[in-house]
């Protein structure tokens, strides 16, 4: 399920050195939402606790987090001296930090005639009532003018770099609500607002907030009219930090489908980062009611050449492409150690490993009408009796048409074939979904319009 309860699945560290993607994806994702990949790591893998306290140090030199900053370095420095070279010394550290409460005191006058108008509710909601919740009319009104909302812009991003995240998100709110109303046209200043706050949503686990920004965002993005290369690397970053939203969020996993699979974003994932292939895998395979999408999947994996190293696609690969039983055993075995040091996927280790099996046993019986359960137990990376069992399960509750030879212990496949009926059913499953994604997305232009 959600990632966000990552820390508390694992029961023992594991070696993620091998799968890891926190170095690629780290890159695409603002130093903030690091943090929260750093914590899994130095709790459930068997990454040195001192080397993630050094990575983590590094993310917080552009940040206000000087506190937090002094803290890990003195701890650094006690435990071992080469961790803390090229860092900062902990007098250095106190200077900035005395820097920053400067800083904030003079914002904090700035921003104080607006902060009295926006931190009163009563009157905030009063306004919204009235329709006077406009930039022109607190400007009549108060006198706040544009010069005194770059400053408030100035002063929400500055909260967000000391990790006040509530603080900067009601900030941005006021400020994307006020300066750009619905209809209006994103300028630079508003763009960044909208990226501070759908960090500061996810870093505040509000999944229903962080989806809402998502969507706003990836409308942005086409409509701001930035060169093709700057719109490559803004759907890059999206698709990155989309993911703290589609493993946490209940409709996650249809909305990573249908954003990864869409053309432009599909683009950047096979120009820029073939690697979050492994996400939309994940989500592909124990998404049962989206199993049509899976030939599309299947095409784009065999089109890179860069996944060799990756279990997860490569476990489709060998099962859909090679049809490489022995492969996907292989693979299937190395998807579990890969999807539970992720911190997206931990969560969804279990149900992946279940349905990847299924994938494994129909795949299988469309090319054998009697199989042998022992046969069949290695290629699930099962135990005999565990297998047999499972198969049973499936039998019982009739997503298998087949039958238990106890005598030869095999497994004896029915002759069913998929009916045209049943192929049109599943392809008018995918147009329906597509078309409520289409639906919703048209609902929420026009909300924003209104």
């Amino acid at each position: 399920m959600a990632s966000e309860t990552a820390q508390s699945t694992a029961s023992k560290k594991v070696d993620a050195s091998e799968y890891d993607l926190t170095q690629k994806i780290s890159p695409f994702l603002d130093a903030h939402l690091v943090f929260p990949l750093l914590d899994f790591l130095e709790e459930n893998t068997s990454y040195e606790a001192g080397s993630v306290q050094r990575a983590r140090l590094d993310l917080l030199a552009p940040t206000n987090m000087v506190d937090y900053a002094i803290e890990i370095r003195s701890a650094l420095g006690d435990a071992n001296a080469a961790l803390v070279e090229g860092a900062p010394s902990v007098e250095a550290m106190e200077a900035r930090r005395d820097a920053v409460f400067e800083a904030m005191e003079a914002l904090e006058a700035k921003v104080q005639r607006v902060a009295e108008v926006l931190e009163d509710a009563e009157a905030v909601e009063q306004m919204k009532r009235d329709g006077t919740y406009t930039a022109a009319d607190l400007e009549a009104k108060h006198g706040i003018g544009p010069a005194n909302w770059a400053d408030y812009f100035e002063f929400a991003k500055f909260l967000y770099e000391c990790g006040d995240y509530e603080g900067a998100r009601d900030m941005l709110d006021h400020y994307l609500a006020l300066c750009f109303p619905a209809g209006k046209k994103l300028d630079a200043s508003g763009f960044r607002a909208l990226w501070g706050k759908f960090g500061s949503e996810v870093l505040l686990k509000n999944w229903e907030g962080a989806l809402h920004d998502l969507g706003r965002l990836r409308a942005a993005i086409d409509d701001f009219g930035a060169p093709p290369l700057e719109q490559l690397q803004q759907r890059s970053w999206l698709l990155h930090w989309s993911l703290f939203v589609f493993f946490n969020h209940a409709k996650g996993h249809d909305g990573i489908i249908d954003l990864f699979l869409n053309e432009k974003y599909l683009q950047a994932i096979q120009t820029n980062c073939p690697w979050l292939l492994r996400y939309l895998t994940t989500a592909v395979i124990i998404n049962k009611r989206r199993r049509s999408t899976l030939k599309d999947l299947v095409r784009v994996i065999t089109m890179e050449h860069d996944l060799k190293a990756d279990p997860v696609t490569q476990f489709l690969e060998c099962l859909y492409v090679k049809f490489d039983f022995e492969g996907a055993q292989r693979t299937l075995a190395e998807c579990d150690k890969a999807l539970r040091s992720d911190y997206f996927l931990c969560n969804c280790a279990d149900a992946f490993m279940e349905d990847a099996r299924l994938f494994v046993f129909e795949t299988y019986c469309r090319i054998h009408t009697k199989i042998d359960i022992g046969m069949l137990s290695d290629k699930l990376v099962m135990e005999r009796e565990k297998a047999e069992r499972w198969v049973v399960d499936l039998i019982r509750g009739a997503l298998l048409d087949a039958k238990i030879d106890s005598q030869d212990s095999c497994v004896v496949m029915g002759t069913d074939t998929t009916s045209v009926y049943s192929q049109v059913i599943d392809k008018t499953r995918d147009l329906s979904n597509r078309s409520a994604a289409l639906l919703s997305a048209l609902e929420t232009k026009i909300c924003e319009a209104n």
